[in-house]
């Protein structure tokens, strides 16, 4: 055998004991593609499920759940800088919510999320699917809205309520029954609730106007109160404390 022919043979053989292990590392970077894509789609179709959980509840607004990278899933909504109101309850799977802050009103639900992983949106009065047999509970409030507490809660809902000219009059009568505990009638409550339901109406319409989520927002502490609810009044009076210098 020439010298040639023996290099030759030589390279076959190199090659041919190569090609296993050059085999075996592709298909271990295919399939780690494919793990990866496989768990990205996951994320996605169970943001969307908690997006659309959310969205039948209330289509008027705009709503995303993003996935961070410290494995939190955050859910926020178009108005209020990214409050959630009261006639949402939130569903199992989110475990984070915005810090009451002032940011820019007229922020899309995308720029609040911030930096995530993967995200699922709702546009207002867009498309929701019909529920699904792996759709989660809605039992998440307590959680998710676990927020800062507002010092002298009681007081700080009277003097707020008294400050704000938009609210209906029966506010202050049911912000003070609420902090003393006399009780109140059901047709107040039934007023209480008409009000909170003009609040959903006038923020679908105008969902960046401040001072409009900063009245919801203390009708719905006022409502949180009377029903014994007091960390969702803390919630909706911390998220009203954030907003309201800006929205007077």
């Amino acid at each position: 055998m020439s010298t040639v022919q023996r290099g030759a043979a030589a390279g076959q053989a190199g090659a041919s004991a190569a090609t296993p292990a050059g085999a075996s590392a592709l298909a271990a970077t295919t399939g780690a593609v494919a793990g990866d894509v496989s768990s990205r789609a996951a994320d996605q179709q169970r943001l969307q499920r908690l997006v659309d959980a959310v969205a039948r509840q209330a289509p008027g607004l705009s709503w995303a759940a993003g996935l961070r990278d410290d494995g939190t899933t955050l859910l926020v909504s178009n108005i209020g800088c990214g409050w959630i109101p009261p006639n949402v309850k939130i569903p199992l799977g989110v475990n984070r919510l915005l810090e009451p802050a002032l940011r820019r009103p007229d922020a899309s639900v995308v720029d609040l999320l911030g930096v995530v992983t993967a995200a699922a949106v709702h546009k207002s009065h867009g498309f929701i699917a019909k529920p699904g047999p792996d759709e989660p509970a809605l039992t998440g409030d307590r959680v998710a809205r676990a927020g800062p507490e507002v010092g002298e809660l009681g007081p700080a809902l009277v003097e707020a309520v008294r400050r704000r000219d938009g609210l209906p009059r029966i506010a202050q009568t049911l912000a003070q029954a609420a902090t003393r505990g006399t009780g109140v009638t059901d047709n107040e409550i039934d007023v209480l609730q008409h009000e909170q339901r003009l609040a959903y109406q006038k923020a679908q319409d105008d969902p960046h106007h401040l001072s409009l989520a900063a009245d919801w927002m203390l009708l719905a502490a006022i409502d949180a109160l009377i029903k014994g609810h007091e960390s969702l009044a803390h919630y909706h009076v911390a998220w009203y404390e954030a907003i309201s210098a800006k929205s007077r």
